[in-house]
C-alpha cells in the first residue's frame, strides 16, 4: 500500500513514560469496528497535529489516479483496509501509523503500527533492527468533541506481572529490559476485556493520555 508523506522519525516522542508494545495486533478481525467521526485534522494537547484518513478511501483514491499496486500492497490493503491511516506532526518531526479501531463491548480502541521508517534520517544498519510494534489506546468520544486517546501504560503493567496478576507471554529486550508482548491477538484482546472491567486503580494514566480536538470543527 502506498504511504506518501507519512515518515515515521525516531526522534518523535507522544508521551513522557513508556506505552505497552507487542510483537502482535492487539485486536481480532471479529472485533473490527471503524468510526467515521475519528476522520479529519485533529489537534492535541502536546502541540502535535494529527490527520486522519480512511485506507480504504486513500486506496481508492489513489487507485482513481492511476498508481500500480503490487501483491504486496493489495494483501496489506485487505489487512488493513478497515482502519485509519494516521499523519501525525510536531515540531516538524512526521510520523505514519495505521491505527485499527476495534470494539470490546462499548468501548473503542486504536492498535497503533508505524508504517514507514525513513531510512536517510537514521542509520541504516540501526534501522534494520527496528521492529515495528504494536501499542494499544483506549478511545473516548467526548461530550465537546473531542476525541481522548489513552495509552495502555508500561508501569502498570509491569506491576500486574510482578504481582502475579497478569500471565501474558512477554520478554524484556534490550539494555533498557523494555517490555515486549509475545502472546497472541486472541490472548492479547482477552486480556483487554478482563482488564477494561478490573478494579486496577489508575488503569489509564494521565501521563499517556493525549486529547485532541477537531480542527475542523465550528466555535
Amino acid at each position: 500500500m502506498k504511504t506518501k508523506g507519512l515518515i515515521l522519525i525516531l526522534t518523535v516522542s507522544l508521551f513522557s513514560s513508556c506505552i505497552v508494545k507487542s510483537l502482535q495486533p492487539f485486536y481480532t478481525k471479529a472485533s473490527l469496528k471503524f468510526n467515521e467521526k475519528l476522520l479529519g485534522s485533529w489537534t492535541d494537547n502536546k502541540n502535535g497535529q494529527w490527520t486522519i484518513a480512511s485506507v480504504r478511501d486513500e486506496f481508492i483514491k489513489d487507485r482513481k489516479e492511476g498508481i500500480e499496486f503490487s501483491e504486496d500492497d493489495k494483501k496489506a490493503f485487505q489487512n488493513y483496509k478497515d482502519g485509519y491511516i494516521i499523519n501525525y506532526v510536531k515540531k516538524d518531526n512526521e510520523a505514519g501509523f495505521i491505527a485499527m479501531p476495534f470494539k470490546i463491548d462499548q468501548q473503542y480502541f486504536l492498535d497503533f503500527i508505524p508504517i514507514e521508517i525513513d531510512d536517510e534520517e537514521i542509520n541504516s544498519l540501526a534501522a534494520e533492527h527496528l521492529l515495528k510494534t504494536h501499542s494499544v489506546a483506549k478511545l473516548d468520544f467526548t461530550k465537546d468533541d473531542a476525541v481522548r486517546l489513552s495509552w495502555l501504560s508500561e508501569e502498570k503493567i509491569t506491576d500486574l506481572i510482578n504481582a502475579n496478576r497478569m500471565r501474558l507471554k512477554h520478554e524484556r529486550i534490550g539494555p533498557e529490559e523494555i517490555l515486549l508482548l509475545s502472546a497472541k491477538s486472541e490472548e492479547l484482546y482477552a486480556f483487554l476485556e478482563k482488564y477494561l472491567s478490573s478494579n486496577v486503580e489508575d488503569k489509564w494514566k494521565k501521563s499517556d493520555m493525549l486529547t485532541l480536538v477537531n480542527t475542523n470543527a465550528k466555535p
